[in-house]
């Protein structure tokens, strides 16, 4: 029985003695499993490193500035490139078109009492835009009488005029846009000296066409850079119906004007050479 006793202290002896030594092997086994596990992420991260910067030694090396002009809008390149064309038709027209004094001066003319007009506000949007006492009728009369050409210079300056006088800009694109360029479109009015009509109902159908024009400007615009006005409609139907709010009792003004008898004299007044 002694012996027995004696086996049994002894055993739980060699017991305590080997766990601090187990446990100490298993923190070391677990130290390793994780030294090991860290050397294959950090060889993993090199490799990944290594392939893409041999993907990006293999592709073609793309400069910052092409980088932004890929980010440029479609509406930028669009509006730029009607500018180009409208300069080279005016390029290749400009021996054509002939300035003189008097035509300057009824140009000037004509600008000054369409602004004059335009700050007689018979009704104001609320985001802009308003009706008036026929302010574009001196714009039609000089661009029916001069031709297209001379016809987009005026109505530029006014837009320009406009703009130094009454701004509203947030984009460089939607300045040209809703001064200048909506202003010059107003030359689609010219198209109504094609019509085999009297000249008493040329321009009144001229004063239509031109308000087509600025209307098109408008609603482009309106769409591209004051979407965010529509809310939840869409951004196309809310600009049409804004804009023809306003153009369209403006432009009826400026057709019931030009009706009054002997107003299409004026047009053979400012066309009438020196």
């Amino acid at each position: 029985m002694k012996k027995l006793f004696a086996l049994m202290i002894a055993a739980l002896l060699a017991l305590a003695l080997l766990v601090p030594a187990m446990a100490e092997a298993a923190d070391a086994a677990a130290d390793a499993a994780e030294a090991v596990v860290e050397e294959t992420e950090a060889a993993v991260e090199e490799a990944a490193e290594e392939v893409e910067e041999a993907a990006e030694a293999e592709a073609p090396a793309v400069s910052p500035v092409f980088k932004k002009l890929l980010e440029v809008p479609w509406y930028t390149w669009a509006v730029l490139a009607a500018m180009v064309v409208a300069g080279v038709i005016l390029a290749m027209s400009a021996k054509r078109t002939q300035w003189n004094s008097r035509r300057i001066a009824m140009g000037a003319m004509c600008i000054a009492i369409a602004f004059v007009l335009s700050c007689i506000r018979l009704f104001r949007m609320p985001q802009g835009g308003s009706i008036t006492p026929a302010a574009m009728l001196p714009l039609i009369l000089f661009m029916v009488a001069c031709g297209p050409l001379q016809g987009f210079v005026v109505g530029c300056a006014f837009g320009l005029l406009q703009l130094i006088t009454d701004p509203y800009v947030i984009h460089p694109i939607q300045l040209l846009v809703d001064y200048p360029l909506a202003y010059g479109a107003m030359i689609l009015g010219c198209l109504a000296t094609l019509f085999p009509l009297k000249d008493q109902w040329k321009l009144p159908i001229a004063a239509l066409l031109a308000g087509l024009g600025r209307y098109i400007m408008a609603v482009l615009s309106g769409a591209i850079f004051f979407a965010e006005y529509a809310g939840e409609q869409n951004a196309w139907i809310y600009s049409l119906t804004y804009n023809i709010s306003y153009i369209g009792p403006d432009v009826l003004v400026c057709m019931l004007v030009a009706c009054i008898p002997g107003m299409a004299r004026l047009v053979n007044m400012i066309r009438k050479k020196a």
